[in-house]
């Protein structure tokens, strides 16, 4: 029978009979020893097949052997492991990552709480596949897919997520293109309603220097005052996203206009040291420290959008109104990429075709009244061998 495992070979008199498959029986079912995390452990095959507990255990040699075994935490709660990864990502990733990933988190210890890590890799992963469409009647994909990467990085502290990398896939986020561009009417009704607002003076000024610029947020956030220069019109990006990022931009009026804004109001929050930021973060107290920089300016970006008619959009659709003028402007795409930083292809493409379209639309002024009344209808249609 299969159950049965085959009797061992007599051993010779006076020595220890060998235990050659490594299996044993206990209450009936299989069970065999492995080395993990150094110590030596009995494990439960969990069937009393013994062709099927053969399997198992090949199965946990390999694993053990290429390093994919489950650690301990396998069987610890969730919620525990959670804790202990964040507080690690506090210590090794930027204060931003560190504070998305906080986010991301709590919607999954809502979900999993205290369940053992080993349930959500149980069946093929069914757990987090549900969770995952169960938040798609909440969250956008791109939000979903950013949720179940911090589920991934915690089944692989755990060295568990490589049993259901195959059937736990991200979701297919669908492509807007690269971003909104303001038409002429809407900027100038944004920054009308921007002037009237003394809750959105620095939403105002910095989004005057992204359009201005193409910085993007997180550039204009993390500007020191060393890397504003006002005399010469020109400030330095040392932080971006991409090594691409880093340049030198040089400031038109507008820019110049809005960058000295907010370099009066940084020196007066007590930013006056060349490594001081140009937009001192503010505490709990009140207070702002010039040493850290400000997080966000949500809320009254939402707020000012809102009251302009332009609710839903982005301050990074500021970067591609300027990216947007430049391609209209005709401007090569070398100097494009020194002025914006990293473009990605299919930005590039989309400018592209921006710039074409400028050309064409410029091409056609040229085409007087005068003169299309002096050719009319002498023009024949082409013959399409010759177009071809």
């Amino acid at each position: 029978m299969s159950d049965v495992r085959p009797e061992p070979t007599p051993a010779p008199s006076g020595k220890r009979q060998h235990d050659n498959d490594g299996l044993h029986k206990r209450r009936g079912v299989w069970h065999y020893k492995l080395r993990v995390d150094g110590r030596w452990r009995e494990l439960s095959t969990r069937t009393r097949n013994y062709q099927e507990a053969r399997k198992v255990r090949q199965a946990a040699v390999e694993a053990e052997r290429t390093g994919r075994l489950p650690t301990d935490l396998a069987r610890a709660p969730f919620n525990k492991v959670a804790e202990d990864w964040l507080a690690m990502r506090k210590v090794t990733v930027a204060a931003k990552t560190y504070a998305s990933d906080r986010g991301r988190l709590k919607p999954l210890l809502k979900a999993f709480g205290n369940r053992p890590l080993e349930e959500l890799v149980a069946n093929g992963g069914s757990l987090l596949r549900a969770y995952q469409l169960r938040r798609t009647a909440q969250v956008g994909a791109r939000t979903n897919n950013m949720e179940l990467t911090v589920a991934r990085l915690i089944l692989k502290s755990a060295r568990l997520w490589k049993r259901i990398e195959d059937d736990v896939k991200s979701l297919r986020e669908p492509s807007g293109g690269p971003g909104r561009a303001l038409t002429v009417e809407e900027e100038q009704r944004l920054w009308e309603m921007a002037r009237t607002r003394p809750d959105a003076q620095v939403a105002y000024w910095c989004g005057l220097l992204a359009v201005n610029t193409a910085m993007r947020g997180g550039e204009i956030k993390h500007l020191r005052l060393r890397d504003v220069d006002l005399t010469a019109r020109q400030l330095n990006i040392r932080r971006s996203k991409t090594e691409a990022g880093v340049r030198m931009i040089p400031l038109n009026p507008t820019a110049q206009w809005a960058l000295a804004q907010l370099v009066q109001r940084a020196a007066k929050l007590g930013a006056v040291r060349p490594e001081h930021y140009l937009l001192p973060r503010r505490l709990r107290d009140a207070t702002h420290d010039p040493a850290q920089p400000q997080l966000t300016w949500r809320t009254a970006w939402r707020k000012l959008t809102r009251a302009a008619g332009l609710p839903g959009l982005r301050f990074h659709d500021l970067r591609h109104t300027a990216v947007t003028k430049l391609g209209e402007a005709g401007v090569a795409e070398a100097t494009m990429k020194a002025i914006v930083g990293h473009l990605s292809v299919r930005m590039l493409e989309h400018y592209s075709h921006i710039r074409v379209q400028a050309k064409r639309d410029a091409v056609e002024k040229l085409c007087t009244s005068a003169a299309s009344e002096a050719i009319g209808s002498n023009i024949a249609p082409l013959d399409s061998s010759v177009v071809q």
